[in-house]
């Protein structure tokens, strides 16, 4: 599974962004935290040389506070990892970075464009072409047993300038070189 090595690069990219950041805030959905992911995410922290602060989100609701006890426990900036809830809710995650003023990078690309600083995830357009691909075969009589498994070799980086205005971080031109996508 790719997604904890995702974890680790999201951190890296963040703290490039951030050099001088000591400690990032982490929203976890209760439903899609696993070992892997939280073992990479704390692995990727610590070669960064950064702290970690973790708060559990159930849903909607937990955000604000969740964000409130990011800001009173120092985080510098927050990670929010790709699920369908956070995706579902990004208008609402984006507007609570931006009052709280935590540059955000999430796991997820189209968050980027809902108030997050940046965004650093597999290609939507490679993951929805390969749902295709295996959906035709399936349709046209291959069996599912002899469809092999494959995993994402397509990632995008998307920064948004507009929140890095608005929120005051300057971002590195190495950074903005290696996007996929900027949004001004």
């Amino acid at each position: 599974m790719i997604q904890p090595e995702l974890e680790g690069k999201q951190l890296e990219i963040l703290k490039e962004m951030l050099p001088a950041a000591r400690r990032i805030g982490v929203l976890n959905d209760h439903t899609v935290v696993s070992p892997a992911r939280l073992q990479a995410r704390e692995d990727g922290a610590r070669a960064l040389g950064i702290e970690l602060q973790s708060v559990d989100v159930q849903g909607p609701a937990d955000f604000a506070a969740a964000f409130e006890a990011l800001r009173a426990g120092g985080a510098e900036a927050v990670d929010v990892p790709g699920s369908s809830m956070m995706v579902t809710f990004r208008d609402q995650l984006g507007a609570l970075a931006s009052t709280y003023k935590l540059p955000a990078i999430c796991g997820v690309s189209e968050m980027a464009a809902a108030g997050c600083l940046a965004s650093y995830a597999t290609s939507s357009r490679e993951l929805f072409g390969t749902l295709a691909e295996l959906t035709n075969k399936i349709l046209k009589g291959a069996s599912p047993a002899d469809t092999p498994a494959r995993q994402p070799t397509k990632f995008e980086l998307v920064i948004n300038l507009k929140v890095a205005r608005a929120i005051g971080v300057a971002v590195p031109s190495s950074i903005l070189a290696r996007a996929d996508e900027v949004i001004e």
